[in-house]
């Protein structure tokens, strides 16, 4: 890990801002947030030390991420992750990746930090013309490329590759699928710790909710509750103390989640033996959201 014993939890965090332009989140019932409040998500973040900010052309918040880094004049120092669009259409890749990365760059009005392939399908292309993705880092003032993955084989795939890749990969209490994929030091970046919203609240889920899930969440949360454990401190603390996360994404709809999350403290927090029979159990489908049956709720970071 990266000297942790010295960072602070602002150093672990990236704020995702998929929430910002979409109704995003299984136990997001109040749609997403006006602008007034997310600049005040943004100044609070900021203010607390937060740097990285991770996003994506189709989460529709590149451009008022933007806005927020040129109000307050820290393009110089912002830390924005975001991703490569599709690759629909007939033009080369080298073409649209370009294109991708010009809009993304005006949009966001800073460089990038780390370019992730949205789409791991598309990852192929590191292996097919690596001498491209190479000139992309020394010309384009990009610091990593990387792939946002969903599955471990996916990172096994690119083994070959010699770019020293950034992954973002899902990881949490009840998916623990990654902890032990071998990936680049520094640059791995643990997603889905809430596995949208539903580890970490044990309010009413979106309409249209699977009955499976429901039945999870109900399950998981009761059995916290009669450990008196907080959901939220459960749910960091496993990812934030596992040994594959160098930094880790959390999406906030309102300031007081974000106080909130900044205030925990982890000592004896986790490990908790109590949860490992619900894991044990668990089918792999309910800890997937694409598989949850509703087309948004699939766009994951």
């Amino acid at each position: 890990k990266l000297n942790q014993h010295k960072r602070t939890l602002a150093d672990f965090i990236v704020l995702g801002t998929a929430q910002f332009g979409m109704d995003y989140g299984i136990t997001n019932v109040s749609g997403r947030p006006f602008k007034p409040e997310v600049f005040r998500i943004l100044e609070y973040a900021w203010e607390q030390g937060i740097r990285r900010f991770d996003t994506a052309p189709g989460y529709d918040s590149e451009e008022l991420l933007g806005d927020f880094i040129r109000t307050n004049g820290i393009e110089c120092d912002v830390i924005v992750l975001t991703k490569i669009s599709g690759l629909e259409g007939n033009e080369s890749h080298r073409a649209r990746i370009s294109q991708s990365i010009d809009l993304s760059r005006r949009r966001i009005n800073s460089q990038i930090d780390t370019l992730f392939f949205h789409d791991p399908a598309n990852s192929r292309l590191l292996l097919e013309d690596e001498i491209f993705f190479r000139e992309l880092l020394e010309t384009r003032q990009i610091n990593n490329i990387g792939v946002s993955v969903y599955d471990p084989v996916e990172v096994e795939r690119l083994g070959t590759c010699e770019l020293g890749l950034a992954f973002q990969f899902p990881l949490n209490v009840l998916d623990r699928r990654f902890a032990n994929v071998e990936m680049t030091l520094g640059k791995r970046y643990a997603r889905s710790i809430f596995l949208q919203g539903l580890l970490a609240s044990p309010n009413a889920l979106r309409a249209g909710t699977p009955p499976d899930i429901l039945s999870l969440h109900k399950r998981y949360h009761d059995k916290l509750r009669s450990h008196g454990v907080s959901p939220v401190d459960f749910a960091t603390s496993y990812v934030k103390n596992s040994n594959c996360v160098d930094y880790f994404l959390v999406g906030i709809n309102t300031v007081m989640q974000l106080k909130k999350l900044l205030a925990i403290r982890f000592e004896a927090v986790w490990p908790k033996s109590f949860i490992a029979p619900l894991i044990s159990r668990l089918p792999e489908k309910l800890i997937d959201p694409r598989t949850w049956g509703d087309r948004e709720r699939q766009q994951l970071p």
